[in-house]
């Protein structure tokens, strides 16, 4: 089927920065010290962490973003996993239509978050450090579903084809890459298990995770610059290519 994947077609882009920390924080015994650190979020970028929530077992950050249609979006920016900290910055949501949000310069915020963390948890490794690209290309009313299952070969697998999920890991220079492609609705006025009714609009989940392959030493700063440079050039320029199977 003839989609092209374009940077325009892009409805929802969702940056991730997770760090693998070991051993693990944990909120029960480090209570203080994360609290400390997330009021320091809060402090230094309030463009991104707003209101800090803390309890015997977890701890986050969130925020409350204000669209252009004057709807407020409340959304977690930094929660604390078993494995580590998640950084969550959304670039642009599909509320009713696509909307962009004020949170620029994500790799500088984070680079300077994990060097606090790291300073404020010096006992603390981080092997790892990966950078996850949750985006959503609009189709319009194409179904997304058909424009995935165009790739199979078969006629009669791509008719049967009620749902599919793509999972490519493509490691490359000490990297790996795992792309995740689904097809979704944007807007669907129906019922619960209803088929779309005519005019709505579909788009193509892409989920690009890049983190490093090597996690028997702890990272350096170099080493985790290399990463988000690595990510930042790849999404989405060399992603598109990709998609469109120019490579």
């Amino acid at each position: 089927m003839n989609y092209q994947f374009e940077a325009e077609h892009i409805s929802q882009h969702v940056v991730k920065y997770g760090v693998d920390v070991r051993p693990g924080i944990l909120p029960d015994q480090e209570k203080t010290k994360l609290q400390d650190y997330g009021n320091w979020l809060i402090e230094q970028f309030p463009q991104a962490f707003e209101t800090l929530l803390s309890g015997p077992r977890q701890l986050q950050v969130q925020r409350t973003f204000v669209l252009a249609d004057g709807k407020r979006v409340e959304l977690p920016t930094f929660v604390l996993t078993g494995r580590g900290p998640v950084f969550t910055f959304p670039q642009r949501l599909y509320i009713d239509g696509p909307h962009d949000l004020p949170v620029t310069d994500h790799d500088k915020i984070f680079r300077k978050a994990l060097d606090e963390l790291r300073a404020r948890f010096a006992d603390r490794l981080v092997p790892r450090v990966g950078v996850v690209n949750e985006l959503v290309f609009d189709t319009g009313q194409i179904n997304s579903l058909d424009i995935i299952a165009s790739s199979l070969k078969n006629d009669l697998w791509r008719e049967r084809a009620k749902s599919l999920r793509i999972l490519l890991e493509t490691p490359v220079e000490g990297k790996n890459i795992n792309i995740e492609i689904r097809p979704t609705y944007l807007m669907h006025s129906g019922k619960p298990g209803e088929l779309p009714e005519e005019g709505a609009k579909f788009g193509i989940i892409v989920n690009v995770d890049i983190n490093n392959q090597n996690i028997r030493d702890n990272l350096t700063r170099a080493d985790v610059n290399d990463i988000l440079v690595f990510a930042g050039d790849f999404v989405p320029e060399e992603l598109i290519r990709f998609l469109n199977g120019e490579y």
